[in-house]
Parts: structure tokens; sequence; C-alpha cells
């Protein structure tokens, strides 16, 4: 699925997952059936702890802080150490984000660009 671009941007490149349509298309006919793994299609169910976890923060109206908890960071900061290896990861050099299109928006700030 193809978006349409608006005039003002003709030359934006397609969004990446658009040019796989045809290859979906072509998995899809499979007589088997296909596993779809492609982004934002979540097929499990929500553990029971990410289930607690949302309810618990129901009642916190509002956005999170752009840079995120100082709970979040350490625990970010402890995974890196654990799992990665990191040697004391500085929390507070860490930024959550929700994902590469965040990342990239940021980037410009991040390296004093603007």
């Amino acid at each position: 699925m193809t978006s349409s671009r608006p005039p003002a941007f003709p030359d934006l490149p397609d969004f990446p997952w658009d040019l796989l349509a045809p290859f979906a298309d072509r998995a899809r006919a499979h007589p088997d059936g296909i596993v779809d793994l492609s982004v934002g299609t979540p097929v499990d169910p929500v553990p029971d702890v990410v289930q607690a976890a949302l309810a618990a923060a129901a009642n916190a109206p509002g956005y999170p802080a752009t840079h995120g908890t100082s709970a979040l960071r350490e625990a970010a900061a402890g995974w890196m150490a654990r799992r990665l290896g990191v040697v004391s990861p500085d929390p507070a050099a860490i930024l959550p984000l929700i994902g590469a299109k965040e990342f990239i928006a940021w980037l410009p700030t991040l390296l004093g660009l603007g």
C-alpha cells in the first residue's frame, strides 16, 4: 500500500515497508499460509505483567517527560551493562525513544544542529 504524497513533497521516497507490499501479497498466496512478522502487527496476547503495569498507570494523565523517568533510564543502563557489557553506562546519557522515527526527529537537536 503506497500512500499518496502531498503535492508539496513530490520527491519524498516511499515508506520502506510500502515497498514490501508485492512480496507480502505473494506470501499470503502461499497454500500453507504465513506468519506475519511485519511491523505493527502484534498477534500474541499482552502478557499479564504488561496489563498490570498499564492498569496501574491508567490514572496518570498527561505525557511522560521527554527524557523518561530516572527509573526508566536507570533500568536501561542496568540492562545495557548486563546484556551488552557496556561499562558503567550513565543513565543521564540515555534518551528513551519509541522508535527510529523519533530518533531521527531528535537527531538534529542531539547533534547541535537546531
